[in-house]
């Protein structure tokens, strides 16, 4: 598996991201100001007018700080690791796609089902598809790895430890995780990385 970088985007897609859910956060720590509430019962009122707004702008929101700083460690490396292999057209399709199934319509079939989701608001979702997505992809390379770069064995090695990780957290969740949507992101992630061998996207 080679990277070439002529045809990436070089981290930007990553950083606008990164800056889209910062500043998604900061307007909503404004909003819960005014009315003077904290940001987890802002995104967890039960009214229609702010229950619709949550549900569209999902992907974005984060209940807390922590919501999104745990997210970030996630979404940053493992974005640009992906913007280094793939162009900015699956990076972004991917990410939409993953943060509407996992924020909307995978919750929104459990809860029909009568199983409680969690909340699913945030970018964990879209955090666990890019780490699933990178190590499918990276492990692809594992019968040649004797033929690897430094780099190349090192960047699987990360993927692959992320991928443990965020398995063992399955184990032990916080209260009020969505569950749901995080496994949804694995899947996501697992299968896009398998079809990365069939699927090509913006290739030039």
């Amino acid at each position: 598996m080679s990277d070439r970088p002529m045809t990436r985007s070089r981290g930007r897609v990553t950083l606008a991201l990164t800056f889209a859910f910062v500043l998604a956060y900061r307007l909503e720590q404004n909003v819960a100001y005014v009315f003077d509430i904290s940001t987890r019962q802002l995104v967890t009122l039960d009214t229609f007018p702010a229950n619709a707004l949550t549900q569209v702008f999902a992907p974005v929101l984060h209940a807390s700080g922590d919501h999104l700083v745990a997210t970030l460690v996630w979404v940053v490396p493992f974005g640009y690791l992906l913007e280094r292999r793939r162009p900015w057209q699956d990076y972004v399709g991917f990410a939409v796609v993953a943060g509407f199934l996992t924020t909307t319509l995978a919750p929104f079939v459990f809860v029909v089902l009568g199983v409680s989701a969690g909340l699913g608001i945030g970018g964990s979702g879209v955090a666990y598809a890019l780490v699933g997505r990178e190590a499918t992809a990276r492990l692809r390379a594992l019968p040649q790895w004797r033929s690897l770069s430094r780099v190349e064995g090192g960047i699987l090695v990360v993927a692959v430890v992320g991928l443990a990780l965020n398995l063992l957290g399955f184990l032990n969740p916080p209260t009020g995780t969505s569950v749901v949507g995080h496994a949804t992101g694995l899947i996501v992630g697992v299968v896009a990385g398998i079809g990365e061998r069939y699927v090509s996207v913006g290739e030039e």
